[in-house]
Formats: structure tokens, sequence, C-alpha cells
């Protein structure tokens, strides 16, 4: 050992290794050598009653713990990384991972629409709503037929699958006029562990008289929780160019979470500090031996140029893994901080 080094300092070299070790860049050439994850489609139909029956039946049962339906879960992310014991049994355990909610059909409602309402998850470990989409009726999403997905923002921390998971839709369409609002569906169903050998995709649609939508979700078998921030620390985004930052995992290779897009004027939504307004930032990976967490970016110019770069991390029980993203001369520092999760 050089006699100017410290047994600190050994420490933290080897530290810095094992992170560069746990996360690499991304190889565009290199071709997946793992197929596509199981998909399960189920069509259901969708009765108004049931919603307010399990509203009536959700109070009774866990009224006392909730206090009313609306409240949102006061469990946060990111709880477990740094604590050595928590309180209560934590572990990689099954979740659910929310890619896309799709307006499929409607029926007597014209293009574009002005949706607004929530989706949300409930599991047990409070009971309460785990947004995934909310919007108010004075800030509609704006949906059209070329591109009728819901503009996703949560959940707000992991949605475990140990008992059912339940689905909560309630979603309207504005009209000229309040009173013009048409109800475009409610939905009230449970999801319940099916015992996947392998992380697989599940397909939910759901059918009422006046629409159709799809809920496409990922059962993750024995998942970590990681929460995702990039940061700009050189250069800045490339004049007139879109782009696209979304995640996916090993496991699920051809399903992706976006977490944030350009803005109309192709601006990166920027905090002063430079920080990235994320619209999603919670995800969960399987920890098992050759998994990882996808974090790419796509930007596309106005002439056809593309750039793109990407980064894999190895799913770890906890701590925090920083690897940089490029595009052109701007340099966008991504840390993915991890830990288990609290399942009762």
């Amino acid at each position: 050992m050089d006699a100017g080094a410290t047994s600190k300092d050994t420490a933290a070299g080897k530290g810095k290794k094992a992170e560069e070790q746990s996360v690499r860049k991304w190889d565009s050439t290199a071709k997946e050598a793992r197929g596509p994850a199981s998909v399960y489609k189920s069509t259901i139909p969708v009765n108004e009653k049931d919603y307010d029956e399990f509203n009536l039946w959700w109070m009774r049962v866990w009224g006392d713990q909730i206090g009313s339906m609306n409240q949102k879960t006061s469990i946060g992310s990111v709880r477990f990384t740094d604590v050595d014991s928590p309180r209560g049994p934590v572990s990689p355990v099954d979740t659910l991972q929310l890619f896309q909610v799709k307006i499929s059909e409607t029926k007597g409602l014209m293009w574009p629409l002005q949706v607004y309402g929530f989706v949300a998850a409930r599991d047990l470990l409070d009971y309460k709503r785990n947004i995934i989409f909310q919007r108010e009726r004075d800030n509609c999403q704006i949906i059209t037929d070329g591109f009728p997905y819901l503009a996703l923002t949560g959940p707000a921390r992991a949605v475990v699958l140990v008992d059912p998971v339940y689905f909560e839709v309630v979603l309207k369409v504005k009209g000229t006029r309040q009173s013009e609002d048409q109800d475009l569906i409610f939905i009230a169903d449970s999801f319940r562990d099916t015992g996947p050998l392998d992380s697989s995709v599940f397909n939910c649609v759901y059918t009422s008289k006046i629409s159709t939508v799809e809920l496409t979700f990922g059962h993750i078998i024995m998942s970590v929780e990681a929460v995702v921030s990039m940061k700009v620390i050189n250069g800045s985004w490339p004049d007139g160019f879109e782009g696209v930052f979304a995640a996916k995992t090993a496991s699920i290779n051809d399903m992706a979470i976006r977490l944030v897009m350009t803005d109309d004027d192709n601006k990166l939504p920027l905090a002063d500090d430079g920080r990235i307004k994320l619209q999603r930032h919670v995800i969960c990976a399987e920890i098992e031996d050759g998994e990882y967490l996808e974090v790419l970016v796509d930007a596309y110019g106005d002439g056809g140029q593309r750039l793109n770069d990407g980064l894999h991390f190895r799913p770890q029980e906890r701590g925090r893994l920083k690897g940089t993203l490029e595009v052109d001369s701007c340099e966008i520092e991504v840390t993915v901080t991890w830990f288990l999760i609290k399942w009762c």
C-alpha cells in the first residue's frame, strides 16, 4: 500500500469501484438476448353499481384506519435506504408496475377528449389511494384518437402484491359547462397474485356502455424499489431536439415507463439547481442475478438526427448508484436510490 494512503482511502476506492461495476453504459448495438415477457389479457365488463358497492365495503372494513376514501397513501418512497434495522419485515417482494392506461374506444363522444379524474391502486400497506394519474377539471388532459394514453405520474411508492391489489378508476370528460360533463368510466377491480415463474405483463380491458379502458401493468417478482432522479451537470439540452427519458427492466424489456419528455418548446423541465422535474420516479426491478434497470434517453432533431444513450443499473438492496447520460454536449447525472420494501 502507498505510504500516503489510509485505510479510509482504500475503502472509498473499493466502494467507488463496486459502484462502477454496478453501473454500465448501454450498448445500442447489442441484441437483446431475452425474449419478451409473457402477456396475459382479460376483458372485464364494468357495472357502475360495483364501484358504489366497493366504496361501501372498503369503508366498512378499513374506514377506521383510512378516515375516508379520498385519503392518499401516507407512505413515501426511499424509506429504508439509510436505515440499518427498520421495524417490521423488509425484503424483495412481488410488486405491480403500471405501464400505461389507454382509452381504446368511446361511444357517442367526439375526439379529442378533455379527460379528468384519477387512477389509483390500493394495497395492504395502508389501504389508501396510491395515485397513478390525477387531473382536476380545470387541468384536463387532452387526448386524441391518435395517442389515447393518460400521462401517468405515479405511483408515489411501490404497489405491493402480497394481498390483492385493488384498482380504482374514476374518469370523466369535460363538457362546455360542468352540467355537460360525461362519465367516461368507473372501475373497482382486484388483481391477485397468479404465481408466475417470471415477471409478466397483464392487459386488463374494462368495457362500459360509453368506453373501453385498458390497464397494462407488470407483475414484477422478487423486486426492490428504485427512485430515479436526474440533474444536468454540464452543458445544455441541444436546441431544437425533442427528447424522451424512460426506464425499463430486463425482465420486461419491451415495456418502458416514461419518466419525462421535453416541453412544447423542446426544453427540459428544470428546477433552478439543474434538476430535471420528472413526471414519474418510482420503479421496481428484480434483484436476481442478471437483472438490471435501464434508464435511457432518445432525442430527435428537426433534420431527422437522432441521439440516444442509456445506462444499466444492477439492482441493490439499498444504497445509491450514479451514472451519466450524454446527449450531444449535455451531461445528465442519473441517481438511482434503492431500498427493500416493507410489506406489512
